[in-house]
């Protein structure tokens, strides 16, 4: 885990096993603990831009909660939502198969029963969240206002078959034009209601979830045939852009798969039918290298230009309350944001809120009663430095347990942000920023252990110079501004 931990890994049972060496907290006795030790570090701020920052951190929803405000406070600023279609079209619109056709869509949209729609997006959000008495109902309707509200960018993803297989009455394999006449209904059905009848500014939508993950995710098909779902979802989002929405973009994430086996024939087959790759990585200890092997399929099939998402990462096995797992969330993301193949555009930790599963509540940063996770706090502190493509600095250091990077703000305040992967050693860093900033005042945040997102100091720069001191296992954040 991060770039100096060393894990052991076992399959047992298709289950993944993390076995963690005596670095990881809880691994030796409390009496074998070595003692608190400090040492000196140095970090030099480059003051050449390097490149920017990852410009989406957020998360997938969840079931058992929805608070814009907590998203807010976290700042996220996108949030990934399960379009299927038992969700938004449970049965059959239309009451007859395959009605209405493309061609009576495309000379008439008030063909398909927008009162239905209107229905839908009406009720409640979520079986799982009670609202207190007075207050509003959480709906769809009010869930996408809320979210465009906050400018926090969803991203929708489309499916036909849930995890249940449901609904039963569409196709788990589109064939025929009644079952493709249904399929391209509903995409255009979901983008037209969003952003035509109203305007909730929808631009991304995924085609499927984990399609590779057969049949366990929904889909049945073969990746030939998803390829097919790919062409079919893309004419029925150009159809609702191209004649209602001229000029805005509509963004197409592809194959949202749960491993990288199906990235490259789908980028030589239908790589023009999408824009943006879309995969899931759960190997949170893999130092970059499966975004780097993202950049290189990109970059061989012609296409690295497209942003890459990786809309499921984090874990769903490990509790986001461990230290190492905080501290591992905000490693990736400064990889995140660092140029070149190690880049990440946007990102959904898996998940924001826990989901209601067979009547237990887990995998979310926070849970369904609102208790937050030490992982909430170190995404709250990463995002203060690094969200919203912000000019990126290299900040080198001759210390092997740190890990740093430097950002700017719009009026002009630095952002140093430094990992401490050390259980024992706390670091007097001296840090030179001589190239970006000659004398100002820092505040100090900092997340621990102890200390979960807070301000804990102050930092002056002096000629340039900075010194401030980096916890055992924690996050520090330091942002400058100008004396005066």
């Amino acid at each position: 885990m991060g770039r100096h931990r060393v894990f052991g890994l076992m399959i047992a049972c298709g289950v993944l096993v993390i076995v963690l060496g005596c670095s990881a907290p809880g691994g030796r006795a409390a009496e074998e603990a070595p003692a608190p030790t400090r040492a000196e570090a140095t970090i030099k701020v480059s003051p050449e831009q390097w490149g920017v920052s990852t410009r989406y951190i957020g998360g997938t929803e969840g079931s058992a909660r929805f608070d814009i405000d907590e998203m807010k406070e976290c700042g996220i600023n996108t949030l990934r939502i399960y379009g299927d279609m038992s969700r938004f079209e449970p049965t059959d619109d239309g009451g007859e198969y395959g009605s209405p056709t493309l061609a009576q869509i495309k000379a008439d949209p008030d063909v398909i029963p927008w009162e239905r729609w209107d229905e839908v997006m009406d009720s409640a959000y979520s079986p799982h969240i009670e609202v207190a008495e007075g207050l509003p109902a959480l709906t769809w309707r009010r869930v996408f206002e809320e979210l465009k509200g906050a400018g926090i960018r969803p991203v929708i993803s489309l499916r036909n078959r849930d995890t249940h297989l449901k609904p039963g009455w569409i196709a788990a394999v589109p064939e025929t034009e009644a079952d493709w006449n249904e399929w391209w209904e509903y995409v255009f059905a979901m983008a037209y209601w969003l952003n035509v009848r109203n305007d909730y500014r929808v631009d991304d939508f995924e085609v499927f979830n984990e399609p590779d993950n057969i049949p366990q995710q929904g889909w049945t098909g073969t990746r030939e045939q998803y390829f097919e779902m790919v062409k079919k979802t893309k004419d029925a989002l150009d159809c609702v852009y191209r004649t209602y929405l001229p000029g805005r973009t509509c963004h197409v994430h592809a194959p949202a798969t749960a491993g990288p086996r199906w990235v490259p024939s789908l980028l030589a087959e239908v790589g023009h039918y999408f824009n943006s790759l879309n995969v899931h990585n759960y190997a949170w200890w893999d130092q970059g290298k499966f975004v780097r092997d993202r950049h290189a399929e990109l970059a061989k099939s012609g296409h690295p230009d497209y942003p890459i998402w990786l809309s499921e990462w984090g874990t769903y096995d490990v509790s986001y309350d461990v230290p190492y797992m905080a501290l591992a969330v905000v490693e990736n993301l400064i990889r995140f944001s660092q140029p070149g193949d190690d880049y990440v555009y946007g990102s959904h930790l898996f998940s924001f809120y826990d989901w209601v599963y067979e009547g237990n509540a887990a995998w979310g940063i926070v849970k369904g009663d609102g208790t937050r996770h030490a992982t909430y706090y170190a995404l709250r502190l990463a995002n203060r430095a690094l969200k919203d493509a912000k000019p990126t600095f290299q900040a080198t250091t001759d210390a092997d347990d740190l890990m740093a990077i430097a950002t700017k703000e719009a009026d002009g305040k630095i952002n140093l942000l430094v990992l401490n992967w050390s259980e024992t050693v706390t670091y007097d860093v001296s840090a030179d920023l001589s190239g970006l900033l000659s004398d100002g005042v820092g505040e100090i945040r900092q997340f621990s252990v102890e200390v979960l997102d807070e301000v804990v100091g102050q930092a002056a720069v002096t000629d340039g110079a900075s010194e401030f001191e980096v916890p055992p296992y924690s996050v520090v954040l330091v942002r400058y501004e100008k004396e005066g």
